[in-house]
């Protein structure tokens, strides 16, 4: 019953994301103002003393439900642009107001959980798939983009990304990623 919930919550997810497609012209010659650096590379900025905090962790269980490893990092990068803010607001749920060190903030939280598998990452119906070791994981948007997208002009980018130290996924391994997103309220 379980794997079922996780396929079907993960087939929800990806389309309430694709059928919210925002539409982007080429926008790399803003001069690092822009979604996109350059043809082949989106334009990041470090979550370390700026508007967001980023916190994620990674929790890695086996087929038994066994945990295997747990990995986490206090920092991350995201995109400085207005999709960014697009995006806490739109798809990371109910938020919440905190004070640390008496500065207020938005907190979101966002839970993905996912199945190791072993097919092609280029096949989009596949994408959640992994190689044996992973580091980069990201929360993603799509958008228009006749440059920097596939044939139907559709670029999936990543909005907030962070590095962890290398994660050892085996079939049947789940991982679940817990992201804890800070935004400084003005």
């Amino acid at each position: 019953m379980k794997k079922p919930t996780i396929a079907l919550l993960s087939i929800v997810f990806v389309a309430l994301i694709a059928c919210s497609v925002q539409s982007v012209t080429a926008d790399h010659s803003l001069g690092g103002q822009g979604i996109f650096q350059d043809e082949q590379y989106v334009n990041y900025v470090s979550s370390v003393d700026s508007k967001y905090q980023i916190h994620l962790q990674v929790v890695v269980r086996n087929a038994d439900d066994q945990l295997v490893s747990v990995s986490e990092v206090a920092h991350g990068n995201y995109i400085p642009h207005e999709i960014t803010d697009y995006f806490f607001d739109e798809y990371l749920g109910k938020k919440e107001i905190i004070t640390i060190d008496k500065m207020r903030y938005e907190k979101a939280q966002f839970i993905q959980t996912e199945t190791y598998c072993q097919n092609s990452i280029d096949n989009l119906a596949d994408r959640w798939c992994r190689l044996g070791m992973q580091a980069y994981w990201s929360l993603n948007s799509y958008l228009k983009s006749e440059e920097h997208g596939n044939e139907q002009g559709i670029a999936l980018i990543p909005v907030f990304n962070a590095l962890t130290s290398d994660v050892s996924l085996e079939e049947d391994d789940s991982f679940t990623l817990h992201w804890n997103i800070l935004r400084i309220i003005n």
